[in-house]
């Protein structure tokens, strides 16, 4: 009988059956694997430990890396029990009966690991719960996430973890994860054979991810199976019958929306046009709405290009607008337009960078009131008492410039220089005159003119 009982094993998915028993096994992971490596010391057996072997460990890496085979393979080594729970859907209620689980099989002196998946999805009630049983070694702990651990967990929580990173395959890890599926007896059993284009294209549409490459290898062979094309008892597994698969697998989840605009945020800022066209076309391609396209290139012309080059701002509204009068698939090309003027234009991002020094002084609390020469009389009564916008000088009246405070009077002490131009495109012409203009406004009489 195998691992999954009675089941079919063919009514198992491919990705599931393939998920190696061993840490030597596992691919792509060579430094997590490693003999010394926190993952190896936790799946030593209580008695082989010779030293003390870590209590928890946070797997941090993009999907389809492991860490969840890895959870499995530490515990079947190790002879502990694997309590499994996703963070997603995960109850208060649920964490405390698996605990109260965990305190049984302890009192009986059997060990346990606690696997909690997704866990950056963990509420902060839920991490208090943990902490104390963490803290004291009750269970291993081992938690897997997709997001930078210190956003994920709190710092008490996860000063108790060793971080264990893990990395996308490479193409020759995933090439040699289809080799070994196509001929495992709980794969494909060399039932069916990839040809030199096939494995090819299901190695690079993966991506790096072990279970999308599966997934595709697992679709693709029942389609060539299906589809009759064999060479004796082997079916012959065609480029055609992935690329039918991958046309019709959904591929792109919040994750890869989050990742592809942020990719297509820093092509813009790096000033490379051909990686900006990609991942715009990729986003759209992928069903992306263009008004978050048109977002993403936006944020870009502000922050990135600026006073650079206000005009790609403009550029980057009127794409918006054109995308949001057109639709797709028409939208794509004003959309474009905006992304390549954004990545081609020089940058700048002295505005966000002044943005950031105001706030800071802000929050140092440098609050005081509107200067009485630049307020607004609330009404003709105030107006006629003189006391908001009195002493005001109009800039019109003294061709274009005047001495006078601009800021509240409590910050004579701060430094008020946000606004640092920097010596790129258009923005380049404000550096002198900003530096005149300073030191007229820091200087001499407060009634003086401006030259």
């Amino acid at each position: 009988m195998s691992e999954f009982g009675d089941t079919d094993i063919r009514m198992v998915p491919l990705a599931e059956r393939m998920r190696p028993h061993r840490i030597e096994d596992v691919i792509g992971q060579d430094e997590v694997v490693a003999p010394g490596s926190a993952l190896r010391l936790m799946a030593l057996k209580p008695e082989e430990v010779t030293v003390a072997a870590p209590g928890a460990v946070v797997l941090y890496g993009p999907p389809g890396t492991g860490k969840t085979t890895l959870s499995q393979i530490v515990a079947e080594q190790s002879g502990r029990h694997l309590m499994k729970l996703s963070a997603v859907d995960l109850t208060t209620e649920d964490l405390t009966a698996t605990l109260a689980s965990i305190y049984r099989l302890r009192r009986r002196h059997e060990e346990s690991i606690l696997f909690i998946d997704e866990v950056h999805r963990l509420s902060r009630a839920q991490q208090d719960i943990l902490l104390p049983v963490v803290e004291n070694r009750t269970m291993c702990f081992i938690a897997a996430t997709t997001e930078p651990p210190a956003s994920a967990l709190q710092p008490a929580l996860l000063s108790r973890c060793i971080i264990v990173h893990l990395h996308h395959l490479t193409q020759g890890d995933i090439a040699e994860v289809l080799d070994r599926a196509t001929v495992d007896p709980m794969g494909l059993r060399d039932e069916v054979r990839l040809d030199p284009e096939a494995r090819k294209l299901i190695v690079i549409s993966a991506g790096g991810d072990a279970r999308r490459a599966l997934t595709t290898l697992e679709a693709a062979a029942s389609r060539a199976v299906a589809g009759g094309v064999s060479d004796g008892a082997v079916s012959i597994l065609s480029e055609k019958d992935v690329r039918a698969v991958i046309e019709d697998m959904p591929r792109y989840s919040l994750e890869d929306r989050n990742n592809m605009s942020s990719a297509l945020i820093k092509s813009m800022r790096g000033s490379d046009p051909d990686a900006t066209i990609y991942w715009t076309t990729r986003m759209l391609d992928s069903g992306e709405e263009p008004k978050f396209v048109a977002k993403k290139i936006i944020l870009a012309a502000a922050n990135d290009v600026g006073m650079a080059d206000p005009e790609a701002l403009r550029v980057a509204v009127s794409a918006a607008q054109a995308a949001d009068i057109l639709g797709m698939p028409d939208a794509r090309i004003p959309l474009l337009e905006a992304a390549v003027t954004v990545a081609v234009a020089p940058k700048s991002d002295s505005l966000t960078k002044a943005s950031a020094k105001a706030m800071q002084a802000i929050r140092d609390g440098y609050r005081g009131d509107v200067p009485e020469p630049l307020q607004m009389p609330n009404d003709d009564e105030e107006q006629k008492e003189g006391h908001a916008g009195r002493g005001y000088m109009n800039p019109h009246d003294y061709d274009g410039i005047v001495r006078q405070n601009y800021l509240p009077l409590d910050m004579a002490d701060a430094d008020t220089d946000y606004y640092e131009p920097k010596d790129s495109g258009e923005e380049a012409r404000f550096v002198p005159w900003l530096q005149q203009f300073r030191q007229f406004m820091h200087g001499g009489d407060p009634n003086q003119q401006a030259s």
